[in-house]
């Protein structure tokens, strides 16, 4: 997963390692359920959100095609 390092910040482990495997999967389910609980659980709506093109399922598609 594409973790940015503000998300160290934002879940308040400022000293993790992001290229840690296991961490990073980590990063990005916590993220991932961030943006699902804020978008009411819509997965189109927070795959959006968290790539930065809310209002476009250009992305979303791509990752269910994945």
């Amino acid at each position: 997963m594409q973790v940015m390092p503000f998300w160290r910040d934002e879940i308040g482990r400022s000293g993790d390692n992001l290229t840690h495997t296991p961490t990073n999967l980590c990063y990005g389910c916590r993220i991932l359920r961030f943006y699902l609980d804020r978008e009411d659980q819509n997965l189109n709506r927070a795959l959006a959100a968290d790539n930065g093109s809310s209002g476009s399922l250009r992305y979303p598609n791509k990752v269910r095609a994945a």
